[in-house]
């Protein structure tokens, strides 16, 4: 039995029925990686975190329609979240992207229903008037998630990770997102060198008390071609274990509020683009091992 409240759940309660995401990607790139702040995050490859749909020539159709005869094969969803997920979603031009996702919704609709969106982003690419407009996009009927890579708020973990913005980017951003009718999503990762066991647990919780309503959890894993690559190979980086992993993930979800919502308990990725830990391969495992501390946590 889970004991924290899972993005399923809430789904579950929010709609009455199965829904699922469907992950797009716009092509949308990042400054960041672009060579504006010395090519990118250490941990980021070429498909910016998502499926490199669009470096592969895939169009928006075509990963629509693949996408979601997929989920309805394998999930039975009936409805969608459309998740514009690749890179920074945000990294368009507001006219543009907003031409981007009435096309997508209006390509989705021809296969199934949508009932929410979600768009990936950082910190330092959400100003004032694409706010204005996830606020709108709400404001319509849709559930809208802003998903912020925060990855940490400790300023040595950020600069090590080479993320090109401090914590202050981080809380101004969250807080102009007060009173809003979107939520916000934070993405957090545990194993940054240098940092304590409970650092996943404070950035969390502090986050929760700025607004935050959801929480994605990652180890830092080592990708094939990215600067944490070198780092791992010249041994000045070792991933955490799994236990380790499951037992500082159980730490930050025992020091959330009541009514957190947990998108992901671990990372999904595999060989050959994931040369470090092999234990990421298997998510139902690790999974498992979480919800295994969670359980025995919640007995104690």
């Amino acid at each position: 039995m889970k004991t924290y409240r899972s993005w399923s759940s809430y789904l579950r309660e929010r709609f009455g029925e199965r829904v699922h995401k469907l992950c797009l990607d716009l092509g949308a790139g990042c400054p960041h990686r672009d060579g504006l702040s010395r090519g990118g995050c250490i941990f980021c490859d070429e498909r910016g975190g998502g499926s490199g749909a669009a470096l592969a020539g895939i169009s928006l159709e075509e990963q629509i329609k693949s996408g979601a005869a997929v989920i309805r094969a394998r999930y039975k969803a009936q409805a969608l979240i459309l998740y514009f997920q690749s890179y920074s979603a945000t990294n368009l031009p507001l006219k543009e992207l907003a031409e981007e996702v009435e096309k997508a919704i209006r390509l989705a609709e021809r296969h199934t229903r949508i009932v929410g969106l979600a768009f990936g982003t950082r910190p330092d690419l959400l100003p004032d008037d694409v706010l204005d407009y996830f606020d709108d996009l709400a404001g319509d009927g849709l559930d809208v998630w802003v998903e912020i890579g925060v990855q940490s708020l400790s300023e040595e973990s950020l600069r090590w990770l080479r993320r090109g913005h401090d914590v202050h980017c981080i809380e101004e951003t969250v807080k102009r997102c007060h009173d809003r009718r979107f939520s916000l999503c934070a993405h957090l990762i545990a194993g940054i060198p240098g940092e304590d066991d409970l650092q996943m647990a404070r950035s969390a919780a502090t986050l929760a008390s700025w607004g935050v309503r959801a929480f994605k959890f990652h180890p830092l894993y080592v990708l094939r071609g990215t600067a944490l690559e070198e780092e791992y190979q010249a041994g000045r980086f070792a991933p955490l274990t799994l236990d380790k992993y499951a037992e500082i993930v159980t730490s930050a979800i025992a020091n959330l509020p009541r009514g957190a919502i947990i998108q992901r308990l671990t990372a999904d990725a595999k060989p050959p683009h994931l040369i470090a830990p092999l234990w990421v391969a298997d998510k139902a495992g690790a999974v498992a091992r979480i919800e295994q501390r969670l359980s025995a946590l919640n007995k104690s």
